[in-house]
C-alpha cells in the first residue's frame, strides 16, 4: 500500500507539472493583475498626471500675448500748478515676429508626445515586473503543493512502518528514517510557505494591493507557444519600444526648442494706441462766445500711435541656441545608440527563452519521468529484499529535489518569455 501511494503521489506530482507546462500564454488571472497595477500603482498613476500636466501647458504655449490696458491721471494742483490736469487711456499689444507662438506649440506638443511615451514605458516595466513577481508566486505554491504530496505518502509509510515494527515486521531503524524523511520534509513545507507568503506581498505591494487582502492565483501560468524569427522580434521592437519612441521624441523635441531658442533671439514689436486729454487754466481773462468775460481755459484731445521694439542683437539667444542644439546632439546619439543596442538585447532574450524551453523540456520528459521509472524499480527491489529503504528513500528524495528542479525550470521559461516580451515592448506577435 505505501508503494502505492508513494509511486500515486509522485504521479500526480508530475501530472501537475506537465498540466501546469501545457498550459498557453500568460494566464487570463495574470492578466488582470497587470490591470490591477495599472489601476492602482501610485508611481503609474502619478505618470498619468504628468500627461495631463502636458497637455495643459500646451494649450498654455499656444496663448497669445495678454494686452496691457494703461490708465494715467495727472494733477497739477499737486506740484503748485492748479490749472492743470490730464488724463490719458493706452492700449498696448505685444506681436511675437519669427512664429514663435507655433514654434512654442511644437515644443509642447513633443512634451505631450513624451510624457504619453513614459506612461507606455512605465506600463511596459509595471507589466513586466507584475508577471515576474505573479511568476514567483505560483513557483512557490507549484513547490508547495509537490512537497505537501510527498509529505502525505512519507506520513502514510511512517504510521504503516511503524505499526510493522509493533508486530515485528520492520526494523525501529526503519521508524527512525521514515521519522526523519517526515520532519525533513515538514521544515521544507514551513520555509517554501514562507518564501511564498513573502512573494505574495512583494506581488500586492507592485500591484498596489493591501497586505491584508488575501491574493490567489490559479497555477496555469506558463507559456508553451509558437516561436516567431528572430528578425521578425527585432522589428517588432524597433517598433513598439516605448524607450526608443522616448529618445525619438526628445531628439524631436530638442530639434523644436533649437528652433524656439532663434526665434526668441528675434525681437518682439509692442504696438500701441493712447488717448489723451489735457486741461490747461489760466490767471487771464477773456470774452465768451457771448461777451462774457471769463477765465483762460484750453482743452486739448490728442489720440497717438506708437510701435515699439526692443534694441538687441540675435547674439543675445545664443547660448540658448547652443544648449538646445547640444540636447539635440545628446538626445540623436541615445538614439542612434539604443538603436544599435535593442536588437542585440531582443537576441540575448530570445536565445534565453529558447535555452529555458530546451531545458524545461528535456527536464520533464528525460529527467522526471525516467527517475520517476527508477523509484518504482527500486521499490520493487526492496519489497523483494534486494534494497535497503535507506535506497528507496534516498531516490524518492531524488525525485522530489528533481520535481522542485522541473518548477524551477518551468519558471525560469516563464521568466524567460516575460523579458523577452519586455524587450520587444509588448507580447509576442
Amino acid at each position: 500500500m505505501y508503494y502505492q501511494r508513494l509511486v500515486g503521489a509522485c504521479a500526480a506530482l508530475i501530472f501537475l507539472a506537465s498540466w501546469a507546462i501545457a498550459q498557453g500564454r500568460a494566464s487570463s488571472a495574470v492578466e488582470e493583475l497587470v490591470q490591477i497595477a495599472l489601476d492602482r500603482n501610485q508611481d503609474y498613476l502619478a505618470l498619468k498626471e504628468r500627461v495631463t500636466e502636458a497637455q495643459a501647458l500646451a494649450r498654455q504655449a499656444g496663448r497669445r500675448p495678454s494686452p496691457t490696458l494703461e490708465v494715467e491721471a495727472g494733477i497739477g494742483a499737486i506740484a503748485g500748478s492748479p490749472g492743470e490736469t490730464e488724463y490719458s487711456a493706452g492700449y498696448f499689444q505685444t506681436i511675437e515676429t519669427g512664429g514663435k507662438r507655433q514654434k512654442r506649440l511644437a515644443v509642447a506638443e513633443k512634451g505631450v508626445l513624451l510624457a504619453q511615451a513614459e506612461l507606455q514605458e512605465r506600463e511596459r516595466e509595471l507589466t513586466f515586473d507584475v508577471k515576474v513577481r505573479a511568476i514567483a508566486v505560483l513557483s512557490q505554491e507549484l513547490k508547495l503543493t509537490s512537497i505537501r504530496s510527498v509529505l502525505t505518502a512519507n506520513q502514510d509509510s511512517y504510521r504503516l512502518t511503524t505499526q510493522r515494527v509493533r508486530l515485528g515486521d520492520a526494523t525501529p531503524l526503519e521508524e527512525q528514517l521514515l521519522l526523519a524523511e517526515v520532519n525533513r520534509t515538514q521544515a521544507l513545507i514551513i520555509s517554501t510557505d514562507a518564501a511564498r507568503q513573502a512573494a505574495v506581498v512583494e506581488l500586492g505591494r507592485v500591484i498596489g494591493m493591501p497586505s491584508a487582502q488575501p491574493l490567489t492565483l490559479n497555477n496555469d501560468f506558463n507559456p508553451d507557444q509558437r516561436e516567431p524569427r528572430l528578425d521578425e522580434l527585432q522589428a517588432y521592437a524597433l517598433q513598439h519600444r516605448p524607450d526608443l519612441q522616448i529618445l525619438k521624441l526628445l531628439d524631436e523635441q530638442a530639434l523644436a526648442e533649437t528652433a524656439l531658442a532663434d526665434a526668441e533671439g528675434r525681437p518682439d514689436v509692442t504696438a500701441s494706441a493712447r488717448y489723451t486729454r489735457s486741461s490747461s487754466r489760466f490767471d487771464q481773462f477773456g470774452l465768451s462766445e457771448t461777451g462774457a468775460i471769463v477765465p483762460l481755459r484750453d482743452a486739448d484731445n490728442i489720440v497717438t500711435f506708437g510701435l515699439s521694439i526692443p534694441l538687441f542683437t540675435k547674439n543675445r539667444a545664443q547660448p540658448a541656441i547652443d544648449a538646445a542644439k547640444a540636447r539635440q546632439d545628446h538626445q540623436t546619439l541615445r538614439h542612434e545608440y539604443l538603436v544599435r543596442a535593442i536588437p542585440q538585447e531582443v537576441e540575448a532574450a530570445y536565445r534565453r527563452w529558447i535555452g529555458a524551453k530546451r531545458s524545461l523540456e528535456l527536464m520533464r520528459t528525460g529527467v522526471v519521468e525516467l527517475s520517476q521509472r527508477s523509484l518504482t524499480v527500486i521499490q520493487e527491489a526492496y519489497r523483494l529484499g534486494n534494497l535497503r529503504l535507506l535506497d528507496v528513500l534516498n531516490e524518492q528524495r531524488r525525485l522530489a529535489d528533481l520535481q522542485v528542479s522541473l518548477i524551477d525550470a518551468q519558471a525560469d521559461a516563464a521568466r524567460a518569455l516575460a523579458e523577452l516580451e519586455r524587450t520587444i515592448g509588448g507580447n509576442l506577435p
